[in-house]
């Protein structure tokens, strides 16, 4: 009986987001020399799990312990954002 070889594969997951079908939410946002960053509108939400449309609380914008260092950062910066009068 010959041998049966399994070759294990990763499959791509692909989004809407991603192959063009829907625009992406982003912000492109320039400190000069301070450097550069992009900004993914409503990924917090999305990863708090809170409905798009609503405020986040102060909070809920506090780091928890459990919470990954990105939506740490994520939480700091809407801390900040939320201080910039704009």
């Amino acid at each position: 009986m010959p041998l049966l070889r399994i070759r294990a594969t990763t499959a791509r997951v692909y989004t809407n987001m991603s192959i063009g079908l829907g625009k992406k939410k982003t912000q492109h946002v320039d400190l000069g020399e301070k450097g550069s960053f992009t900004v993914h509108k409503g990924k917090l939400h999305q990863a708090l799990g809170i409905p798009q449309g609503q405020k986040l609380t102060a909070s809920q914008k506090e780091p928890k312990p459990g919470d990954s260092e990105h939506v740490k950062r994520m939480k700091a910066s809407a801390k900040g954002f939320a201080a910039m009068h704009h």
